[in-house]
């Protein structure tokens, strides 16, 4: 028997007090099997859904014979190296039409199309349990049938490679190749949800490089993205072996995944629909991440962290770091630039307006301009001097420059450049 949560111990429970038989399959027992924490459930039962509603009226109505029920929280990591995620579970129950095994029948490989009743018997008409124990994926059915049909099934199978490392069996490799240039006619948004989960995985270089071997690439980054240059075709080759050694954050995996292709970075991005969050992020890997690489002392960290802000800063810190461990680059800069914020932190240094001595009300107090607007432009010139001299956090010396850039936009321009004899 999987361990099962305390959620779906209680869906059983309910469920079987009332007189009616249910089990579980599909992707749940994969990952329960594989050491996981299922989040997506699939359940079966002979109850009607009548019933099922009355016993589980928050659930969500999906058809005359699904209910699901949201049993989950979003948790927003405070670990930089823990992905945000979900706890509990999301249950589909289904009430059966015909009997249990038909309906395993219905899953695309045999590792999915395998049951466990509410007892802890298993129901495994395809030996997935043992494939899963391979780690052979194996198709259940006419595959190549549903391929034509929905090429985004190519990716699905391949979701299972970046995951948990499966094999494809012979026939579900040769099928795939008969239908891999059907797969630019995938639907692009499950192209994006397969590819995500895969690299997110604790096998996303075996992923990368079957995506790469198997001739799907383009349908990533599109043929438009696909680059000659000798250069990325190697740090793509890199990528592959060093990637599973970086921590599995899916937006830090993908600006990993789209650097390689340097030049064309814009056109692979673009290729996928990207949520505009992660086109941020994924923007600032390109363009952000080589100006934090050249911080190597206080004044220029202080006043990059200061422009772009602690979360982007935590986010282009960790790529670049993740981006040595990918393909073993020297990390002398990190370490030299990880003890230039330890000193700051330490010293408790002024970084942001909010740290200065003084606010825009200060400014109005000492006479130096009575328009709120004006005040706060006035203040946000200030950082730059306390970056240069943390010693000049003092209200005096603050006002005073202040006062001097109120009048001089000479000296306002000029405020973060320090001057050599």
């Amino acid at each position: 028997m999987i361990k099962r949560p305390d959620e779906i111990v209680e869906i059983i429970k309910k469920i079987d007090d009332a007189g009616y038989d249910v089990c579980y399959a599909g992707q749940c027992i994969v990952s329960a099997l594989m050491g996981e924490t299922p989040l997506d459930w699939d359940m079966y039962t002979d109850c009607p859904q009548e019933k099922i509603r009355e016993m589980f009226p928050d659930g969500e109505v999906l058809g005359k014979r699904m209910t699901r029920l949201d049993q989950s929280t979003f948790v927003k990591s405070d670990d930089l190296n823990v992905a945000d995620h979900y706890d509990g579970v999301v249950v589909d129950i289904v009430t059966l039409e015909g009997s249990l095994e038909d309906q395993l029948g219905l899953y695309d490989f045999t590792c999915e199309a395998t049951a466990e009743r509410k007892n802890g018997s298993a129901v495994d008409p395809y030996k997935g349990r043992e494939d899963i124990r391979k780690r052979l994926l194996k198709p259940v059915g006419d595959i190549g049938a549903r391929m034509k049909k929905n090429p985004a099934l190519i990716f699905k199978a391949l979701r299972y490679v970046g995951l948990y490392g499966f094999d494809f069996s012979k026939e579900l490799y040769d099928v795939t190749m008969a239908n891999a240039d059907r797969a630019q006619f995938a639907d692009k948004e499950e192209i994006l949800y397969e590819f995500i989960l895969a690299i997110s995985g604790s096998h996303a270089g075996k992923f990368l490089k079957m995506l790469k071997g198997m001739n799907l690439l383009d349908t990533v980054v599109g043929p438009d993205g696909i680059s000659n240059n000798p250069r990325e075709r190697k740090d793509y080759d890199g990528l592959c072996e060093g990637i599973d050694r970086t921590k599995r954050i899916p937006t830090r995996r993908l600006g990993l995944f789209y650097l390689v292709f340097d030049r064309k970075y814009e056109k692979a991005l673009n290729h996928l629909p990207h949520d505009e969050e992660t086109l941020m992020y994924l923007d600032d890997a390109k363009h952000v991440c080589p100006k934090l690489y050249f911080c190597g002392n206080e004044e220029k960290l202080k006043d990059f962290i200061y422009k772009v802000g602690w979360d982007k800063y935590n986010y282009v810190d960790k790529l670049l770091k993740a981006q040595s461990i990918a393909h073993g680059l020297e990390t002398i800069k990190h370490e030299g630039r990880d003890a230039v914020l330890k000193q700051i932190l330490r010293e408790n240094q002024a970084i942001f307006e909010e740290d200065l001595k003084i606010d825009a009300d200060d400014i109005i107090e000492a006479g130096i301009t009575d328009d709120k607007e004006r005040a706060q432009y006035l203040l946000s010139l200030l950082p730059a001097v306390i970056h240069r001299d943390p010693y000049k956090n003092d209200r005096d010396k603050l006002l005073k420059y202040a006062r001097s850039f109120n009048k001089s936009k000479f000296r306002a321009a000029l405020r973060d450049i320090t001057w050599v004899r």
